[in-house]
């Protein structure tokens, strides 16, 4: 994106943020306006399990939005303040590499196996597959950027999934 940005690189975060939120309303309008087609009658113990996902899922994307909003949202290119750009290993990040995707995707599925519609699902399909997309491109930014400071962090912590029961011996 800097290649094709050139000098209007530095609005691309903002961009970024601006795209991804009115695509996430057109994706959440279009659920809202077809009926619900539900894919199978949810029992009790899966709606209880998805609470608690769904909180959980929540929760990591509210503490990731409080402390990286500032830098993620690209609000940052309309303030003279200049930050400089720091590795994150710490809190959640020595547990995955990309807690906000984590906590998003761990959320929206919650909601989709407590509302199993084919629009829920649709949307959770969209949601992942962009994801993934902005996972890929966010890895290769963070290397370029860090170098070989990421891709030694990136061999011992995993992109989405924790390693909970397995870790790997570093």
């Amino acid at each position: 994106m800097q290649a094709i940005m050139k000098t209007k690189y530095k609005y691309y975060r903002i961009l970024y943020s601006a795209f991804a939120a009115f695509t996430l309303l057109l994706l959440l309008w279009y659920q809202f306006t077809i009926p619900a087609f539900f894919l199978w009658h949810t029992p009790l113990t899966e709606k209880i399990a998805s609470i608690i996902t769904a909180s959980l899922g929540f929760a990591v994307m509210l503490v990731c939005i409080k402390k990286y909003f500032y830098n993620l949202s690209g609000i940052d290119v309309f303030i003279k303040k200049k930050t400089t750009a720091v590795l994150e290993q710490n809190g959640l990040h020595k547990i995955v590499r990309h807690p906000l995707y984590a906590g998003t995707l761990l959320f929206v599925w919650s909601v989709f196996f407590y509302f199993p519609s084919l629009a829920n699902g649709i949307a959770c399909l969209c949601i992942t597959c962009y994801t993934l997309a902005g996972i890929y491109f966010e890895e290769r930014k963070l290397t370029t950027e860090f170098g070989d400071n990421y891709k030694k962090y990136s061999t011992k912590v995993p992109k989405l999934i924790p390693h909970f029961f397995n870790r790997p011996q570093h």
